[in-house]
């Protein structure tokens, strides 16, 4: 089977872990007084128009994005209580969406094959041979914590939902045979609250009362804080105003370096300053800066696309690419999910969830995957930006950040090999730089949402609907 050549240049090389280890660079990307906003709503249009697929697809069908939507799955009112509350989404719909996503991104007849088949991809394309998963085999599921900053419970803002969360707990002990004790739920910079756990600890038995949970804080039992491998850098380049670039390195962290496999288990959403925050960006939540001894992504801000001194603009390095183009991160995935039942607007912490004026004003009541994480973005990148509740601000701006240059990101990783930047990505700076992270490209319309592999051709993205 053809090996993504983004992971077989990680074959062809070893790491060596060296005694010297460098620090990250004094200076954090500058941040000057917040930009004003657009005055008017800023409609995303692409540079390079409709079905002009870019990149490699990745996967058992390459290019494959699976979309489930049920609605349900979502109960909520929109004012009784939390939207992530017990009667507000409904637990069986979950599981059922969860196995028609498996299911469909695999080909597969009934959930262990799927899982099945998954590892076996995975492992050939790794140069482990053609196996499924062994016991003992750790996997690290990255979740997106970022709006929760402050103590006590959740607001209503976008979170992954503890149904969903226990739902893929489920999954990976029941169908795919991975002991609790391998499985590692992180998000190194945020705390991961009961709110999140709290199904997946409800259900007594052992395997499920095994599972770590590896956040900012630690605590008791499975409960761990999360640690910065030392020995394992991510290296960037820093613009900076006055023209310089600065070279930068910040570090995994262990649950990542000591995994055999990675979920990128991350949300639809919108992004303030960036535009988008799906399969690339999940992972700022778990880059550690030595200078400042502490997981935080800040100096990355450095690539935002608003309010940031060097707003980043199509054409040019994005520090997005070598860090999901990293051995330890996209290297270990085994696939992408994007939960998408409850949509926030932005990443904050003060945003409520909305519902999706193109779905009848419902909740968007949806699930996505993929193996090919590019993709995976584009179609969330069409479908964000074409929901009025998600262009529009709750405070009735519009988002500031799309403005064109949302998906620069992913031109730059489907052409990694050969960017419009001109960049070489080389994230370990072991001499071999990426290729292709996966396939780019836009859906013919917001109506029919047709990719090229929907059209009959033999490249570019095909998206599954699953309703």
């Amino acid at each position: 089977m053809r090996i993504p050549t983004f992971f077989r240049r990680g074959l062809a090389t070893c790491f060596a872990v060296g005694a010297c280890v460098v620090a990250v660079a004094q200076r954090p990307a500058e941040k000057p007084g917040q930009k004003p906003f657009p005055e008017r709503e800023q409609v995303f249009v692409s540079i390079e128009g409709s079905n002009k697929p870019m990149g490699e697809g990745f996967g058992l069908f390459p290019g494959r994005v699976v979309w489930v939507q049920n609605f349900n799955a979502t109960k909520w009112d929109g004012k009784t209580g939390k939207w992530w509350d017990e009667p507000n989404i409904d637990q069986p719909t979950v599981e059922a969406m969860l196995s028609q996503t498996m299911h469909t991104l695999t080909g597969a007849k009934d959930d262990a094959e799927a899982w099945d088949k998954l590892f076996r991809d995975f492992n050939k394309t790794h140069g482990r041979g053609d196996r499924g998963y062994r016991p003992g085999e750790k996997i690290t599921i990255k979740v997106n914590m970022n709006p929760d900053e402050k103590d006590g419970e959740w607001t209503n803002a976008g979170f992954p939902s503890p149904h969903t969360s226990y739902a893929l707990m489920k999954q990976l002990i029941e169908k795919a045979g991975v002991p609790g004790a391998c499985i590692t739920i992180t998000d190194p910079s945020r705390p991961i609250k009961d709110m999140l756990l709290y199904k997946i600890r409800g259900d007594q038995r052992s395997d499920f009362q095994k599972i770590v949970m590896a956040d900012r804080f630690g605590g008791e039992g499975a409960r761990i804080k999360a640690e910065p491998d030392l020995r394992i850098p991510v290296h960037f380049e820093i613009p900076h105003t006055d023209g310089t670039i600065e070279k930068t390195q910040l570090f995994l962290p262990k649950v990542y370096t000591e995994a055999d496999y990675l979920i990128d288990y991350c949300v639809v959403r919108p992004h303030r300053v960036f535009g988008l925050t799906i399969s690339f960006k999940n992972h700022f939540g778990a880059v550690y800066n030595a200078q400042k001894q502490r997981f935080t992504p800040d100096i990355l801000h450095a690539f935002a696309i608003w309010d940031y001194a060097t707003p980043y603009t199509h054409g040019h390095y994005n520090g997005l690419v070598p860090l999901l183009g990293h051995k330890h991160v996209g290297g270990k995935t085994l696939f992408y999910f994007a939960e998408g039942l409850y949509t926030s607007p932005n990443q904050s912490t003060a945003t409520t969830v909305v519902r999706w004026k193109t779905y009848g004003d419902r909740w968007f009541s949806s699930m996505l995957a993929s193996q090919d994480p590019v993709a995976l973005d584009s179609v969330g990148l069409d479908l964000v930006t074409t929901e009025p509740n998600l262009t529009m601000q709750p405070d009735g701006r519009p988002n500031p950040s799309f403005n064109g240059n949302i998906d620069g990101y992913l031109h730059e990783a489907a052409l990694a090999g050969n960017p419009p930047s001109g960049a070489v990505y080389d994230p370990e700076m072991d001499g071999s730089p990426l290729q292709s992270l996966g396939i780019h490209e836009h859906w013919n319309n917001a109506t029919d949402k047709q990719y090229s592999r929907n059209l009959g051709k033999g490249t570019g993205i095909e998206l599954i609907q699953v309703k």
